[in-house]
């Protein structure tokens, strides 16, 4: 997925200015997330980069989409592909820090596929780092903004390295977000799990527990994959 483009059944996302490409994981994420959310109240999207995940929640649902992006040559990028997509009316690609936002109306979904990575090795490009690293934005800052910007029935969703899960866990505990859903990701059978997707709520109902496997096989896809990603893989 390293190409300049990736393209989907409705939309295609360049990415040749955004220094974190379309991922096979953010693919499943926004399409594990796109099978949870029931609402059609306005959306935001923190740290929308390419616009993979609005583009993603935009399909198949009538619903206003806030896309927040920080990095200047990413945003251009983003109103690409919003411009260029079947949902240019619905989706707002916003230049700007999360922590400046303001909104008269709680979001009921928040969705982030934030920088991984803290206190680790930085490239020499400024603008990877501003996507890979969280210095800009620390899970402890997204948590609390996230919190701050959601409606008290809301949900929150998020991607992270399966090694922060634990992390993750406890920072949510700390603003009283609890995890509704839970969906550890493994590339095979055989892998451990690299990625997890969180659904959280401030609510504390019991905890719904998955595990979603890429692929079964070298050259095949899991059928719980493609069951969520056929709505959009080109071919699938």
């Amino acid at each position: 997925m390293g190409n300049s483009y990736f393209s989907f059944k409705q939309f295609t996302i360049n990415q040749n200015n955004c220094a974190m490409k379309v991922t096979t994981d953010a693919c499943l994420f926004g399409a594990w997330a796109n099978s949870k959310i029931q609402s059609t109240e306005p959306l935001l999207d923190i740290g929308a980069g390419t616009g993979l995940l609005s583009l993603m929640l935009s399909q198949n649902r009538s619903v206003k989409v806030d896309a927040i992006e920080i990095e200047s040559a990413c945003h251009g990028q983003l109103c690409l592909n919003i411009d260029g997509s079947p949902f240019n009316s619905s989706i707002n690609p916003i230049l700007g820090d999360i922590k400046d936002w303001e909104t008269d109306r709680p979001y009921q979904t928040i969705v982030s596929n934030p920088p991984f990575y803290e206190k680790q090795l930085r490239s020499d490009q400024a603008s990877v780092n501003l996507a890979r690293h969280a210095d800009g934005l620390t899970l402890h800052s997204l948590f609390f903004h996230a919190k701050r910007l959601m409606s008290s029935q809301g949900f929150f969703y998020i991607l992270m390295p399966f090694y922060r899960k634990a992390e993750c866990l406890e920072m949510a505990s700390q603003f009283e977000l609890f995890p509704a859903s839970i969906a550890d990701v493994k590339q095979s059978p055989f892998h451990d799990p690299f990625r997890v997707m969180i659904q959280f709520s401030a609510r504390t109902d019991n905890t719904e527990i998955e595990t979603i496997i890429i692929k079964k096989n070298a050259s095949d896809y899991a059928d719980a994959f493609k069951l969520l990603l056929e709505q959009y893989y080109v071919n699938l």
